[in-house]
């Protein structure tokens, strides 16, 4: 359903949401429909490659160019884009288990930018590529359960001997004895993920007891999988030059066999880049991705836009005449950094045709001001506040959430431009309960009920247990201009008023997601991004490393597993709506609010009619940013 957000994340081949986060500044001097729009971004990393990119400011320069193989429509179901849609086939077979075929036809108008015509092999090319054994980016394409990948990964027909063997070894494994490389590899990793310091997480570091201990079965596990599929390949390799479950069904179309049943599979497999195999790949060969990564920074596909160059922090793309939508009507694109607290400014001078300012009222009040043409659409996503299971108890937690008063805060800060939400899911999402009610009051009453119930007494003036006071800390950032800050404000006031203690970390944002990331915090103030399916599994089971919550619930994992094995939306729902009431029980996530993205759009360079219509979180302008046209 999400991931936790990182200083630059990005979910690859599991999310097809049309729609960009950039802002675009320059209005054209040519004001005919060859003219040149210029893109406002943060600064780029220069991969823009499908298969490597980590950056959304990378991926919004690469989406221009390269499409992937379906779409969505506005309500994030899944539609035609360069291959046909098709439900995916579910077998079940004689011997009890089941598989699940997808297929993916390549439609006929659809050719790449030098006009040459995509084939089956193409797909099958960019398979293979997130499936090899020496793919080091971020996709998790291999980890579907897709007929053969394991062999093909492992390149051994009989990898399951060796892999009982693997498990032995790591079931023996004493962390204490763990090799350096092991431990040094775990380190990084939460370097990499959390932004800490790698001497935090060695030996001796602050983390490395509380997490990088906990990560180095998994990396042993990683170390001795590399150093087995190190010794197939060196043995000449390509034993398994195939995936037995992807078949060439013709010229144009591939059929995908996984093994069970997966709701997820359709985004990660319709994410697949449709790029030519000749263009990246070369004389590719299973284990050598170098190949690929030399067109690290120019990338090819079918999508509107050519790549022309990429210089002094300047993106440039042109048309692409060979568009199965139609040639643009915009001639260029041009991508550039530019500087948050401007956008605005820049629409209202007219150096900028579109941007994306935070919608507050008083930004609302200044775009219509100055007339500018707006859009205000739900974001895919919610704000919310966390609480750690580990470190605070279940009646103590209910009693906090009971002093949550959300509504005079959100009504405060946003006006409409905001819903207060009482599931822990975006309300934009198929499988948000339509009409659910608050399951906790704001009470000071029903609070105490709850500490009480946790063993708390009331003793001169104080909430004590065992002869300690109540006290818990919440991390925040920026609690003076932050929408839940009032709400963290009277928590404090209403907590102290009943005995207890409120410790708030106003904090930097890198901050309090290593503390969040880390489980080192007892409550913080967040948001979570979402995906177009909500499956929850990643973030709230048991056995997750996603857990924030470190909750652990058995009939929570229970009924997301069971919502794991149909792809019936209708049979998925009744399920959601029992594992977010368990959720809401267990007191570690209270949702706050649904807010509004706003999109401006200067009437003067650009022509608002010829915008996308009826825009959703799941289909912004840049859909169809082919039909966009400057003013004349």
């Amino acid at each position: 359903m999400k991931k936790i957000t990182k200083k630059v994340s990005l979910l690859l081949a599991g999310c097809l949401l049309a729609g960009s986060v950039l802002t675009a500044c320059g209005g054209s001097k040519d004001k005919g429909p060859s003219g040149t729009l210029v893109l406002g971004e943060a600064e780029f990393n220069g991969l823009f490659n499908p298969f490597f990119t980590s950056s959304a400011y990378d991926k919004d320069v690469y989406s221009k160019v390269v499409e992937s193989l379906i779409n969505n429509d506005r309500s994030g179901e899944p539609i035609d884009g360069v291959c046909k849609y098709e439900t995916p086939e579910v077998i079940k077979k004689e011997d009890g288990t089941t598989q699940t075929v997808y297929k993916f036809t390549i439609n006929d108008d659809v050719k790449f930018s030098d006009g040459s015509e995509p084939t089956a092999d193409d797909i099958i090319f960019a398979l293979k590529v997130y499936c090899d054994p020496s793919y080091d980016g971020k996709s998790s394409t291999s980890t579907l359960p897709i007929v053969g990948v394991k062999e093909y990964r492992y390149d051994d027909p009989n990898y399951a001997a060796a892999l009982a063997e693997i498990d032995d070894k790591v079931a023996a494994f004493d962390p204490a004895q763990a090799p350096e490389d092991v431990v040094k590899a775990a380190a990084q990793s939460l370097v990499e993920e959390h932004g800490i310091e790698l001497s935090q997480a060695m030996p001796g570091g602050e983390f490395y007891e509380s997490d990088t201990v906990g990560l180095l079965p998994e990396f042993y596990r990683k170390s001795l999988e590399k150093a087995y599929i190190d010794k197939n390949m060196a043995a000449g390799g390509n034993k398994v030059p195939d995936i037995a479950g992807v078949e060439k069904v013709d010229e144009k179309t591939v059929k995908i066999t996984l093994d069970g049943v997966d709701p997820t599979a359709i985004w990660e497999l319709g994410g697949l880049p449709l790029v030519p195999a000749k263009y990246y790949g070369g004389e590719f060969k299973k284990g050598d991705l170098s190949k690929v990564k030399e067109k690290n920074g120019e990338p090819m596909g079918t999508g509107p836009f050519v790549f022309k160059s990429y210089e002094n922090n300047v993106v440039t793309l042109e048309a692409n005449t060979h568009y199965h939508k139609g040639t643009p009507k915009i001639g260029k694109l041009k991508f550039q950094v530019v500087d948050e607290s401007t956008k605005l400014e820049n629409v209202k001078l007219g150096n900028c045709d579109i941007s994306d300012p935070t919608a507050s009222k008083e930004m609302v009040e200044k775009v219509d001001a100055e007339g500018m043409h707006k859009e205000l659409i739900e974001n895919l996503g919610y704000g919310y506040i966390g609480i750690s299971a580990e470190r605070v108890e279940k009646e103590v937690r209910k009693g906090l959430m009971c002093l949550m008063n959300r509504e005079p805060a959100i009504e405060a800060y946003y006006g409409d431009l905001a819903t207060v939400i009482e599931r822990p899911m975006s309300i934009v999402s198929w499988a948000y309960p339509e009409g659910a009610k608050p399951y906790y009051n704001y009470s000071k009453d029903e609070a105490l009920e709850h500490f009480k119930k946790a063993g708390y007494t009331q003793e001169g003036g104080k909430l004590v247990k065992n002869g300690k006071q109540l006290s818990v800390e919440i991390y925040v950032g920026d609690l003076a201009t932050h929408p839940s800050g009032p709400i963290i404000t009277q928590m404090k006031a209403d907590l102290e008023s009943l005995g207890g203690e409120l410790v708030i970390q106003d904090v930097a944002p890198d901050v309090l997601f290593d503390k969040m990331n880390t489980y080192t915090a007892d409550m913080w103030v967040a948001a979570w991004q979402a995906t177009i399916d909500p499956d929850m599994y990643q973030l709230y089971n048991s056995e997750s490393n996603d857990n924030p919550y470190r909750i652990k619930n058995a009939e929570l994992d229970k009924l997301m597993m069971e919502a794991r094995t149909t792809l019936d939306i209708e049979e998925r729902k009744p399920l959601y709506h029992k594992a977010l009431d368990i959720i809401m029980d267990e007191a570690v996530e209270m949702p706050v609010y649904q807010r509004k993205n706003l999109y401006i759009f200067n009437p003067k360079n650009i022509d608002v009619e010829t915008l996308a219509k009826d825009q959703t979180p799941f289909y912004k302008w840049d859909v169809e940013i082919e039909k966009l046209q400057m003013v004349k």
